[in-house]
């Protein structure tokens, strides 16, 4: 498939993810809610760094909450973990695979923050570190 076809895809699943994206939503609500989450930290590379510039003015406009672009590899690379506890962190990858992001979200759920896995793969190692999913919907990531 071409990235053009790509494109194209996109009001398709757009359409799907507005039909099926409610409940993981509210149920991130809840979560972000109940345990009292006052800040967002959003680890993601690549592509989906564009998304988390996105996701860091929603969060900051629509709940009022101070909004960090994590740096994956001050854990992965200088082994010093952020205090994540208290906040809400949701990693952005579209494979779900990347091991820096799947790093960031499973040290943020050991220190007991609330933790968000945006990706296609409700498999993945991203989904399986983090404590909720909402799954993108798009298909496999193919150019």
């Amino acid at each position: 498939m071409t990235f053009d076809a790509e494109l194209r895809e996109q009001p398709d699943v757009l359409t799907r993810l507005l039909a099926a994206g409610r409940e993981p939503a509210r149920a991130v609500a809840e979560a972000v809610r109940s345990r009292g989450s006052h800040f967002a930290v959003l680890a993601a590379r690549g592509t989906s760094d564009n998304a988390a510039r996105y996701g860091q003015y929603l969060f900051g406009v629509r709940n009022r909450m101070v909004v960090a672009l994590a740096a994956p590899s001050i854990l992965t690379r200088y082994e010093a973990a952020p205090r994540f506890e208290g906040g809400l962190v949701v990693g952005i990858s579209q494979s779900g695979q990347s091991p820096d992001i799947v790093a960031v979200v499973a040290e943020a759920r050991r220190q007991g923050a609330v933790t968000l896995g945006v990706t296609n793969d409700a498999a993945s190692p991203l989904a399986e570190a983090a404590e909720l999913v909402f799954p993108l919907l798009a298909g496999p990531e193919r150019s």
